[in-house]
């Protein structure tokens, strides 16, 4: 029986291939789910609401269970795993936060999506970008593995993932973007880097704080709005700096996260 890693169990995925293969990161479904389910709720109950009870509106049984696997291999879609869990947590907190919550989620989980923003911050502001290019861009990140037909849908959803977390702009036309954070998905990015090892400068320098923001001094605004809030501890002084995510995380999460570093 294989032992699942320390990132497995808060809710990373060890996948070679993500949900892009086959969607974008599916932010209209997941909105409706947010908007409709308790804060209080479990994996099991997730797969019932959409497969069951249809909460998505899917016109076929097949459709429901093909909607679960993808949002599974985006997100994980399981309250006891503490990547899904904060963002379920703090979407119901902050709705409007929910398209970079989820950007953050499924970029944490998804090897194609995170190889995709390399050429997504190469852009220039208003730049346009070729889908051909991304095309090109996947097949230069992953070699001789997809088909024609597989990259070009793959480069579809990515594009599509990062209009909805704001780094491009246009439905045809898709133009380079600069999301703008909130203290939401800023402390959301913070705890994600967090989990995967990155500690004080290396997190504000981190492609998580990438994805929410492209401005250094605009991120610690909505870092310290979010330690306002309770979100997280925020402390800076002599030019260090220390988050502690301690209340988002249980004592076996953080003893986890503490023994992996």
């Amino acid at each position: 029986m294989q032992i699942a890693s320390t990132k497995e169990n808060l809710g990373f995925s060890e996948s070679s291939t993500g949900g892009h293969m086959g969607r974008s990161m599916m932010f209209l479904e997941m909105s409706t789910l947010v908007r409709s389910l308790s804060l209080a709720i479990t994996k099991d109950e997730l797969s019932k609401a959409i497969i069951d009870e249809n909460i998505l509106g899917k016109p076929t049984l097949s459709s429901r269970h093909e909607s679960f696997i993808r949002l599974v291999q985006l997100y994980g879609m399981d309250p006891s795993r503490a990547l899904f869990r904060v963002l379920w947590v703090l979407g119901h907190a902050d709705p409007d936060s929910l398209p970079q919550l989820c950007l953050i989620c499924a970029y944490a989980r998804d090897p194609q999506l995170r190889h995709s923003f390399g050429l997504i911050q190469s852009l220039r502001l208003g730049e346009v970008l070729i889908r051909a290019a991304m095309e090109q861009h996947l097949e230069n990140g992953f070699p001789g593995r997809f088909s024609k037909a597989t990259k070009a849908s793959m480069a579809r959803n990515v594009n599509t993932t990062w209009t909805f977390g704001g780094h491009l702009v246009g439905k045809v036309k898709k133009t380079k973007g600069i999301p703008e954070p909130r203290p939401v998905s800023a402390a959301y990015a913070m705890f994600v880097g967090y989990l995967t090892g990155l500690r004080g400068e290396r997190l504000l320098d981190s492609a998580y704080a990438a994805l929410v923001s492209a401005n250094r001094s605009q991120l610690q605004a909505a870092l310290a709005l979010a330690s306002a809030r309770g979100l997280l501890s925020l402390k800076q002084a002599a030019g260090v700096v220390e988050f502690d995510f301690s209340n988002l995380l249980t004592p076996q999460e953080e003893e986890s996260v503490s023994e992996s570093n």
